[in-house]
């Protein structure tokens, strides 16, 4: 059955935003009297994690001692992103669009609510999207999410693109076809179709528009 739908991951698969990431995460540090830079790697590791989760991991007991840290953490986030934003990989942009004629286009991501609205707002094409959720808007695991997009849109056969293991398994968890990038910040557990580049992703669902055609 043909995919009438592509669900994108943003992180590791449509931009790279860790250096924006760590640059605010490192004032938050600082504004807290913590003598400690994050570096763009760090951030990296942490690709498909909450901020609660990736606080948690990157400065263990950080929330305890300071209950303000996420907030604080946030609020420099916000900033480095509105000055800066993040890098979007190449062909993203133009190849969204081409896919846009083929196919209804979704994201779905473990991202703050404001991080969403920058991302849709840097990329200039937030017509495109059909629809979005993520983990500040809903409060919901990322496999929830995908499973209550599909149903919210009547989705007979998506796909999820994604970078890491976690993508992999939230797909696995709502019943979609699972796609990975290998060119973001993980691997997938399983034998699955992979990518190297955007172009490459663009090409193969259009040779699939044409093929269900």
């Amino acid at each position: 059955m043909k995919n009438e739908a592509i669900i994108f991951d943003i992180d590791g698969t449509l931009w790279n935003a860790c250096l924006a990431t760590a640059k605010g995460w490192s004032a938050g540090l600082s504004k807290m009297d913590i003598n400690k830079i994050v570096f763009p790697e760090d951030i990296e590791c942490l690709a498909g994690n909450t901020i609660e989760a990736s606080v948690d991991i990157l400065f263990p007991g950080l929330r305890a001692r300071y209950p303000e840290a996420i907030e604080i953490l946030s609020e420099h986030e916000v900033a480095a992103f509105q000055s800066e934003g993040g890098i979007f990989y190449e062909g993203v942009i133009s190849g969204i669009k081409e896919l846009s004629g083929s196919y209804k286009i979704f994201l779905v991501s473990n991202c703050p609510d404001w991080y969403m609205k920058i991302f849709i707002e840097q990329s200039r094409i937030g017509r495109i999207f059909e629809g979005f959720d993520c983990y500040g808007l809903s409060g919901m695991t990322k496999d929830k999410m995908l499973a209550r997009l599909k149903n919210r849109y009547s989705l007979k056969n998506p796909v999820y693109v994604g970078d890491t293991a976690g993508d992999e398994e939230a797909a696995n968890l709502a019943n979609i076809e699972f796609i990975h990038v290998s060119y973001g910040f993980g691997s997938p557990k399983n034998e699955v179709k992979n990518f190297g580049s955007f172009r490459s992703l663009v090409r193969y669902f259009g040779e699939m528009a044409v093929a269900g055609n």
